[in-house]
């Protein structure tokens, strides 16, 4: 079986591709000393059921070298995931292509591909990533990537604030409100619904703008919008 492992900012997420072609549970482990003691925790728990590593990284080349030498110390096959030129269906918009975030990537070749499987009309896709940063990328319907942009993820929005605010907690996944208020009575209410609103709020501008973009530019009257990442369940209500 093939271990498929994304080393996120915060945490480090993984899952099994089964010889069937099915994926087991995906499972999440953030970072608790350094991430790449977590990656080896991960390997030595999975090495005996798996013979390969496939690995999209955003933690740097010292990272991704040792994870490379504790795969091999542990007899499996390593890939790195770095982007491309072109890969699949997806053609990168970056003059320098490896520039590219690998996340990003994979993103678009995985949404692409889920959009335009088996279909003769192609659709193009904006794909919103919500993790440490927001990503949002455009691809057109033949598979042409036409650039992105960043934004804060929803802790970065509210970490300037919070952690030059006296006796506030850091609000996180874990403790956070379903929803966010428009008429806050406290100032921890305040910072977190105004860092959801305002993200979301942004993130529906820039996709209403790239998608008109797309229309205008590739004459397409079909754009799917897809979102993922630790925050798309948070943002997802609001947009």
């Amino acid at each position: 079986m093939h271990l498929l492992i994304d080393a996120g900012n915060s945490s480090l997420k993984w899952t099994t591709l089964k010889k069937n072609g099915s994926l087991s549970r995906q499972q999440t482990l953030y970072y608790d000393s350094s991430p790449i003691l977590t990656f080896k925790k991960i390997l030595k728990k999975n090495c005996s059921t798996n013979d390969s590593v496939t690995m999209v990284s955003v933690l740097g080349e010292s990272f991704d070298t040792e994870a490379q030498e504790i795969s091999k110390f542990y007899s499996l096959r390593f890939n790195n995931i770095v982007s491309t030129q072109k890969l699949g269906n997806i053609t990168n918009a970056y003059k320098v292509p490896h520039k590219l975030g690998a996340d990003r990537f994979v993103a678009m070749i995985g949404a692409y591909h889920l959009m335009n499987q088996e279909k003769k009309q192609k659709k193009a896709c904006i794909i919103i990533d919500s993790g440490t940063a927001t990503t949002i990328d455009a691809v057109d319907h033949t598979g042409q990537h036409m650039g992105g942009l960043i934004l804060p993820g929803l802790n970065l929005c509210s970490s300037s604030l919070l952690k030059n605010t006296q006796l506030l907690p850091q609000w996180s996944q874990k403790n956070k409100k379903s929803t966010p208020v428009l008429f806050a009575k406290n100032t921890t209410d305040a910072i977190y619904s105004a860092s959801i609103m305002g993200l979301s709020g942004a993130i529906d501008t820039i996709c209403n703008n790239m998608e008109r973009a797309i229309i205008k530019q590739s004459n397409t009257a079909s754009v799917q919008r897809i979102i993922c990442g630790g925050g798309s369940q948070t943002l997802l209500p609001l947009l």
